[in-house]
């Protein structure tokens, strides 16, 4: 005759499993909230702060002879914009990015110059300057880049 095991020592083989399970699950449970309440919070404070950005193109000119690409940049509101660069995107959906790592304080005004490889005023479908908040930026048209000769 075969014996199996006895109910009492299945029932703490069972409890013993589950609470192993549960302390495991627990500690990640925990690992994972902590960490995404993180996350959260900190792109929550950027959010907010990024609420107080602005930024203005003014002045835009494109040099034919020497494709260069030339105007202003304006800090319009209370915050430190940095990383700002350059998106030019062509009527042919091609996209060009100019890496400008320029940083505006609060009221500043910048020049830039940047030499372009294709840009011509009929081939621009727009201009937009963008910061390290992804929702203080500015756009122009090809309507907005007087072109020299």
């Amino acid at each position: 005759m075969r014996k199996g095991i006895s109910p009492f020592v299945s029932t703490v083989l069972l409890v013993a499993f589950a609470i192993a399970v549960a302390v495991i699950f627990g500690g990640w449970i925990s690992t994972f909230t902590q960490t995404t309440t993180k996350d959260v919070q900190e792109k929550s404070e950027k959010r907010v702060t990024c609420s107080y950005g602005g930024i203005a193109l003014e002045n835009l000119k494109y040099n034919k002879t020497t494709g260069n690409f030339s105007g202003k940049i304006e800090n319009t509101d209370i915050i430190v914009l940095g990383n700002i660069d350059f998106e030019i995107f062509y009527t042919d959906d091609t996209r060009e990015k100019l890496d400008l790592n320029m940083t505006l304080e609060s009221g500043e005004k910048n020049t830039f110059t940047q030499s372009v490889s294709k840009m011509n005023s009929t081939s621009i479908n727009k201009i937009r300057v963008i910061t390290n908040c992804s929702n203080v930026y500015d756009e122009a048209t090809s309507n907005d880049v007087p072109s020299n000769y």
